[in-house]
């Protein structure tokens, strides 16, 4: 009998359509066996929608570019805690590069599965991959392998019970800038002044260091206006592309109900041909018939004449025998 883990993992790779079945059988199998509690947990586990199970199949069959995806996560979570605002804007363009080509894959795999996606389901996807990109409690979800629904930034994770090992997801903690060390000033004692080192004299507390404050403020600001007008790009590019999404669905449906109607004429083209074909068949065939008929009806005609005359013959022989 198989361990809860690699239970899940096989019902999360199945396509939508397959789940419930299977997750029914895993569990009567697991009951069969006498582990209650392991029936429990699978019959628990809730069915992915379809943007989720291509996302999840992602993870099991393509281990290297879901780490790809990790990694790069990692790197725009620590360039944005550090304030790098060059590497940020690097990063973020390498970002919408490889959420591009994880969802082609995801594409193609769903299609080599038997379950293309729509353009809806896409988005879906898009969009928990660049959760998984944002948050570190989305990304252990994500690398998980066990999405029921669509990863949402800064929200909740739809997930299906996580491997061993991983423990509940937490909420990323907020980054904090990096803070200067610099010397205190010192606050002199009340009455005499505070003097250091031989000889008379009085020393002044150190000013603050003003600078590398005002140069960290001035890198956090570089940093999320970086990140704002990544944001405001992938948003605006966002709108187009479903803009076009919208107007390819309504051009695709035109061509749809366009096809439906021509099979359906061609359909009713056929049908009046055939019945066409029929009735000509038919009224050859009734004319032959009536040929036919008439036929026998002159060959009738004639036995009856013939037979008339050899009658009217044996009478008058007939006749003049009587006579003689």
């Amino acid at each position: 009998m198989e361990g809860f883990d690699a239970v899940a993992d096989r019902l999360y790779t199945l396509s939508p359509a397959g789940f419930t079945a299977a997750r029914t059988a895993a569990a009567a199998e697991a009951r069969r066996a006498g582990d209650r509690a392991l029936a429990t947990r699978i019959a628990a586990l809730r069915r992915p929608t379809r943007s989720a199970w291509a996302v999840n199949l992602l993870v099991h069959t393509r281990p290297e570019e879901t780490r790809a995806l990790l990694d790069l996560g990692g790197s725009l979570r620590r360039a944005q805690a550090e304030l790098a605002g060059p590497a940020l804007r690097e990063l973020s363009a390498e970002r919408r590069r490889l959420v591009a080509a994880l969802t082609a894959q995801v594409r193609d795999g769903a299609a080599e599965a038997g379950e293309p996606l729509g353009e809806a389901p896409l988005r879906e996807v898009e969009q928990s991959l660049r959760a998984a990109l944002a948050s570190e409690a989305a990304a252990a979800a994500f690398a998980a392998g066990r999405l029921t629904g669509p990863l949402e930034e800064g929200g909740t994770l739809p997930t299906g019970e996580l491997p061993a090992g991983w423990g509940a997801p937490t909420a990323e903690p907020a980054a904090k800038p990096p803070t200067e060390s610099r010397p205190k000033a010192e606050r002199p004692k009340a009455g005499r002044p505070k003097t250091t080192g031989p000889g008379p004299g009085r020393r002044k507390a150190p000013e603050p260091d003003r600078a590398a404050e005002q140069e960290a403020r001035r890198r956090r600001a570089e940093a999320e206006r970086a990140l704002a007008t990544a944001e405001q790009e992938e948003r605006a590019a966002g709108r187009e592309q479903a803009r076009l999404d919208r107007a390819a669905d309504r051009l695709a449906a035109a061509g749809r109900r366009a096809a439906d109607r021509t099979e359906q004429a061609r359909a009713a083209l056929r049908t009046a041909e055939a019945e066409l074909s029929a009735a000509e068949a038919d009224s050859q065939e009734a004319g032959r018939a009536l040929a036919e008929a008439r036929r026998e009806a002159s060959d009738a005609a004639d036995r009856s004449a013939d037979a008339r005359t050899r009658a009217e013959r044996a009478r008058t022989r007939l006749a003049e025998l009587a006579d003689g």
